[in-house]
């Protein structure tokens, strides 16, 4: 995927990164491996045997915001994201505060992954005889990410796409292996039976904030729209396609892992206490070796998804330096056509958050409580994207309004962020997880005022960036969409 030749737009290099590339993004951005790993700890204790339906609410809710941002990004295409589709439709104020939860969330799960995956990889390197502090861990995955990242688009997807497909791999031979063999007592649907939740209907309820958070990133191709080759077409592709594909294997590998300890107070046992279950299961129903495989896989999912979260978060304040909404100087880029201030700012904000807040708090607790908070911060993004999609359709007379796309969808993923959010505030949840809930309400409410104030003391700013952006981001024409896939990451 060379960018020797590419047009550049903005300083992003344009028409660099092709569906394949996109859906690396999105795809190692959910870090699927991670998403049953870390969440195996939160939702597994809540739901118990029914985790696999917790993961089924979460696809049907995930496909609704899927196919609603597959709407914007058939029009829009912006390094931006979010911030760029509410800003066309409710204005440059609306766009600006969605940018800032998006971004806040995108930092909070990049807290995450540097704190679990320091937590993770000292947990193995200590099984193994090797002692270092998990801090180097984390620092050491710094390094290599900012390094990646700076190197360009190209080698960073090439990268995540790797590891996807390392990962994917090994977790799908595992499932298959114990449904083949029946598991320890056979094949059985309790699992997909809201009633065997550990903690009743509470439980499936804060479960699915976990199974959100395991979700959340499959949006992250939007984040390239300046990059991707005919990002009318390719984006909401590889938006739909990920989050169709991603939450399947989560149902058919929760399913199993389930199946795999057993339908009984053992297995249930066994599954909300052990700290590596598909390792376990993988020398259980496999061998030895495959158990470390498994965790293998899940550190190389981890590198990945810090990839991915990077590109991510970079694009995002990337843009917001560039059209004024930000310091400017987050708005260079370098001759390879990377924001290298803002990947670089970003980086350093999640190592540094992650080392001080996990050497004070636990590493593994820390990133929970930063899962959490990022998962807020997405439901609120979530939630002005979903009504945003009715007005700027009505806006727009070149779009033809359709009632299912344009209302009925999103109303179905707004009626499931709702029910998530409600399962979170009430009944408040025990500290610390209850006063994050103030600080995502206070981020919210100094992003607003903010943005009010900035329009008074310089509305010409603020118009400004709407302007850029709707010189350079709007596609005229929607292009229908074909599921096929490309091979294009060259």
């Amino acid at each position: 995927m060379s960018t020797e030749n590419a047009e550049t737009v903005h300083g992003l290099s344009r028409n660099s990164v092709g569906l394949s590339g996109a859906v690396a993004q999105s795809a190692a951005f959910i870090g699927p491996a991670v998403g049953l790993t870390a969440g195996n700890i939160f939702i597994a204790g809540l739901s118990g045997i029914a985790s696999p339906f917790e993961f089924v609410i979460g696809l049907v809710i995930s496909m609704c915001i899927a196919l609603t941002i597959g709407e914007y990004a058939k029009h829009i295409s912006s390094a931006g994201s979010f911030y760029t589709y509410l800003r066309h439709a409710f204005g440059p104020k609306s766009g600006f505060v969605t940018g800032v939860m998006l971004f806040g969330a995108y930092i909070c799960v990049l807290v995450f992954t540097f704190a679990f995956f320091g937590g993770f990889v000292n947990s193995y390197a200590m099984s193994h005889g090797v002692t270092i502090p998990w801090q180097i861990w984390t620092l050491a995955l710094g390094a290599i990410v900012i390094g990646i990242g700076i190197a360009g688009i190209s080698p960073s997807l090439k990268v995540t796409l790797t590891g996807l497909t390392f990962e994917v791999s090994v977790f799908t031979v595992l499932a298959i292996v114990i449904l083949s063999k029946g598991g320890a007592h056979g094949l059985s649907f309790a699992p997909f039976n809201p009633a065997n939740s550990a903690t009743g209907f509470s439980g499936v309820m804060l479960g699915s904030v976990f199974t959100i958070f395991a979700f959340v990133g499959f949006e992250s191709a939007t984040t390239l729209g300046e990059e991707v080759r005919d990002a009318s077409r390719n984006i909401p592709r590889a938006v739909i396609l990920t989050t169709l594909v991603i939450g399947v294997f989560y149902v058919f590998v929760t399913y199993a892992e389930v199946i795999g300890f057993g339908i009984n107070m053992h297995g249930l046992h066994q599954l909300q206490t052990n700290g590596s279950p598909f390792s376990y299961l993988g020398t259980k129903y496999i061998s030895g070796w495959f158990g470390g495989l498994v965790e293998l896989a899940t550190i190389s999912s981890l590198a990945a998804l810090c990839i991915a979260q990077v590109i991510a978060g970079s694009r995002v304040i990337f843009a917001l330096g560039r059209d004024g909404m930000a310091p400017r100087v987050l708005g260079r880029a370098g001759a390879r056509g990377t924001p290298y201030v803002a990947l670089l700012a970003v980086a350093l904000v999640g190592i540094g958050a992650s080392v001080v807040g996990g050497s004070l708090w636990g590493s593994i607790n820390f990133a929970s409580w930063a899962s959490f908070l990022g998962t807020l911060f997405f439901i609120a993004a979530y939630a002005l994207l979903l009504v945003g999609i009715y007005f700027y359709t009505r806006r727009n007379v070149a779009i033809d309004f359709s009632l299912l796309r344009h209302l009925v969808i999103p109303v179905v993923g707004l009626i499931g962020v709702g029910v998530v959010l409600y399962g979170n505030v009430h009944p408040l949840p025990p500290s610390p997880l209850r006063y994050l809930i103030y600080v995502a309400v206070l981020v919210l409410v100094l992003a607003v005022i903010f943005v009010f104030r900035l329009e008074r003391s310089d509305p010409v700013r603020l118009q400004d960036a709407g302007r850029i952006l709707a010189s350079a981001d709007v596609v005229p024409e929607p292009v229908p969409i074909p599921l096929h896939l490309e091979t294009d990451i060259e």
